[in-house]
Formats: C-alpha cells, structure tokens, sequence
C-alpha cells in the first residue's frame, strides 16, 4: 500500500484492521498508510480505539482481522520484541523508569540492551566509547543532556515523560509510536515537549496519540480520526480542523 499521493511504498501500511473483544468490536476495518518521516497523529474520543490500535501496531495484542506491514512486508502478529527488532520502538502512559538511577544510567541501559553489549567485568563504564556516545546523542535529542546527572526520582514529570521518549530512540527505530507524550504535563512543560519532539530528527517516522490539540495541530503532518472504531477523517491538520463531521463528533460543535 502507498502513501496518499505518493508513488512510495508507505513505511506502514494498515489494510482493514478489526478488532473484537469478546463480540465487542473495538477496530473496524481500518485503513492508514503512513510515510517515511511522516508526523502521523491519532485523535479520537474516548473508547475510539486508539490504544488498541497501538498495541496492536507494537504487537502488544494480534488484529481479529487484517493485515500490517513494514516497508512492503508483512508483519501482523509478529511479537513486540520482533517488531522493536524491525525497528519500531514506543512509549507508553504510565513510566516505567528506574527512578533510583541517573538520567543518564537509564539511557545507558537502554542503548546497552540495543546494542546487546553485555557488561563486561573489570571494564569501565567510560570504556564502552560507542555505548556512551549513543547515550548522549539520545539524551540531547531529548533535552536531557544537562540533567544526565540526576536522580530519575528528582525529575519533574515532564522530564521523566521525555525521559521516555529518550529510552525509546535509544533503539535507534524507524518508527515512533508515542503515546499520549504530554498528557498530565503543565503548560509549561508541554509547551517544552512539542519543541523536543519536533526537533526529532525528520527521517524518524512517528505516530502520535494526544488530547491536547494545540499539541496535535503543532507536531502532526497529518491527522487520522478515529470515531467508535472507524477512521472518520484523515487529512492534514487544517482538513481535519475544517471537517463538520470531526468538528461535531471531537472537538465538540
């Protein structure tokens, strides 16, 4: 499947996407074709079915239904730790940091186990020059760089929100998957992690779900709206903005 408008074949490609939980469709025929580099945002109220619509992606849970592939190959129902292997890597709700550690041990560890380098008795961390590079281009990505020293724990939550973010791009994937990357933050603390997330190297494809719609309409190229289980819309921010049916049904009008 390509990409709208494009002769490239998508880097991911849906084809009528189900899901059923026990006779409750949650899924129902969903179509996305999503670019190489392309800032895809996922919005919907809630029960639309975008987590789900993640975990299946990540291969948290396979589809009832359907097919998913990476650059022309078909990956559905592969298992999570395959689909990182391919090269797709996301973050999630709730943290899951080792808050007794630095920022920087954290990421550390992360590139450690993409790298599949064990550590090696009697070497010194400083000795591992690929590992340690790794970690701090990721950090810097992220924003973090200055804070490498701190204890997780002391971190405010929007810290540890991109902190996330920084373990996920330790991986080094092709495609992102954030889930819900500001919600809780303040005003002040979003407005910090849509400047970081869009200074996010652009041949890093992402997917996005997120409430916020300033955020959405900052970071997304374009926009697929979910409604009950169905794609309402999709379209480019201004398209999606501008459609009674999103406008009625999301944002409320």
């Amino acid at each position: 499947m390509s990409a709208p408008g494009s002769n490239r074949v998508a880097l991911l490609s849906l084809d009528r996407i189900s899901k059923n939980f026990a006779g409750l469709e949650v899924l129902r025929d969903v179509q996305l074709a999503v670019e190489p580099g392309e800032r895809r945002a996922i919005i919907g109220p809630n029960g639309a079915g975008k987590t789900t619509l993640f975990n299946i992606l990540s291969g948290e849970l396979k589809p009832s239904s359907g097919t998913i592939s990476l650059e022309g190959r078909q990956v559905t129902g592969l298992a999570p730790e395959k689909m990182f292997r391919l090269g797709l890597a996301r973050t999630f709700q709730k943290n899951s940091l080792f808050m007794g550690l630095t920022t920087l041990e954290n990421v550390r560890l992360a590139v450690q186990q993409h790298q599949q380098q064990s550590l090696q008795w009697f070497k010194p961390w400083w000795g591992f020059d690929r590992l340690n590079d790794r970690a701090r281009a990721v950090l810097e990505q992220a924003g973090l760089w200055n804070r490498r020293t701190e204890l997780v724990k002391n971190l405010s939550y929007g810290e540890q929100r991109m902190l996330e973010v920084a373990i996920a791009l330790a991986g080094e994937p092709r495609l992102l998957l954030l889930d819900e990357p500001t919600a809780g933050m303040s005003m002040a603390e979003t407005a910090n992690s849509v400047v970081t997330i869009s200074n996010l190297p652009r041949d890093l494809t992402m997917l996005i779900i997120e409430h916020d719609m300033d955020t959405i309409f900052a970071i997304a190229d374009r926009i697929t709206v979910l409604d009950h289980g169905q794609v309402l819309a999709d379209g480019t921010p201004d398209e999606v903005r501008n459609n009674p049916a999103v406008r009625s049904v999301y944002l409320g009008e």
